[in-house]
């Protein structure tokens, strides 16, 4: 049926309870008519190296593998719900040597077998092959063990696999490019365990690129005085003009979290008035005192409740007037 019973009711079947939990869990990524029933399969990241392989150090042939709790999606059987496992203390698991003369490779995986029940364990490569066995259950690879050919005397290879799964909405852990969602949903974050970088796809592309903090607005270049009363916002009054080809003009952005910043080089013969004016919405709630760097010495440049960008009641030389690193607040 398209309908599912709702979770956690009377009479609940075992795959419904799957499906139900898979709603708290991230999605795979996209490839069929069913994708919005298939969830990221992996390890849930916390404290400790969940699932982490290491070789023993009191046997040769033995590895360790650390607790962990999982999700297991059937890619055969999407419908019949993912499945949330857990290993809860360390297991070591023995593996076949290599022979004298041919190395061999094996593979940890966790696994749910078709009577649902969860193991960890290796999955053993034949002797002389350089890849990886498979395996045929629902699973998660944890690592693979390649053992150079015992007359070498080199110890084992260990390559970790572990991929991480995140709850719905959050950030999910990759441990290098190749595990990075394939055609994942636009809102998902990844962090890249291998460089520390958060990494979301690029919308239209699909591409995956560092992720920066929206900017907010561009830069408003103050424009020339005009004649007009009262001023337009956005226009130099009172004669005040950019200094100076080749340095920075007068301009003001927005920034997504609601402050106003304010560049540039001016001049004028008219000391103690009014720059320009800022438009509505990028206006201060209170006047502001700002110490600004002149052609002589410090004055004050004020920002008022009405927009206005002056010099303040202090005079000072004529020459420039500098706006750089005027900032304030649109809200209280």
């Amino acid at each position: 049926m398209a309908e599912r019973l709702p979770g956690w009711v009377a009479g609940i079947r075992d795959y419904e309870a799957r499906l139900a939990s898979g709603l708290l869990v991230t999605s795979a990524e996209l490839t069929d008519q069913v994708d919005p029933l298939r969830v990221r399969s992996g390890i849930r990241d916390a404290p400790g190296h969940p699932g982490h392989v290491t070789l023993s150090e009191t046997s040769r042939n033995r590895v360790l593998v650390n607790p962990f709790q999982a999700v297991i999606q059937d890619p055969a059987l999407p419908h019949r719900g993912a499945y949330l496992v857990t290993l809860d203390s360390s297991k070591e698991l023995d593996f076949a040597p290599a022979e004298t003369s041919r190395g061999r490779v094996h593979l940890i995986i966790a696994e749910v077998d078709p009577d649902a029940v969860f193991t960890v364990r290796v999955v053993e490569g034949a002797s002389g092959t350089s890849e990886a066995p498979p395996a045929t259950n629902p699973h998660l690879k944890l690592a693979e063990i390649r053992l150079p050919p015992a007359a070498y005397g080199a110890s084992p290879d260990l390559i970790d696999l572990r991929q991480f799964t995140a709850a719905l909405g959050g950030i999910l852990p990759v441990r290098s490019p190749t595990d990075r969602p394939v055609n994942a949903a636009f809102s998902f974050f990844i962090y890249r365990l291998d460089t520390g970088v958060l990494e979301v796809q690029q919308m239209g592309s699909g591409e995956w690129a560092p992720y920066h903090p929206p900017r907010g607005d561009a830069w408003h270049e103050v424009k020339p005085e005009i004649t007009a009363l009262p001023p337009p916002p956005g226009h130099f009054q009172n004669k005040w003009v950019n200094y100076a080809r080749g340095y920075a003009t007068a301009a003001y952005t927005k920034t997504d979290d609601g402050w106003v910043r304010l560049r540039g080089l001016v001049k004028s013969a008219n000391v103690k008035t009014t720059i320009f004016t800022l438009p509505t919405g990028c206006r201060p709630m209170v006047r502001h005192i700002f110490a600004a760097a002149t052609s002589g010495k410090e004055a004050r440049v004020d920002v008022t409740r009405d927009g206005n960008v002056g010099a303040g009641d202090e005079p000072y030389p004529i020459g420039w007037v500098s706006l750089d690193g005027i900032a304030f607040a649109t809200y209280e």
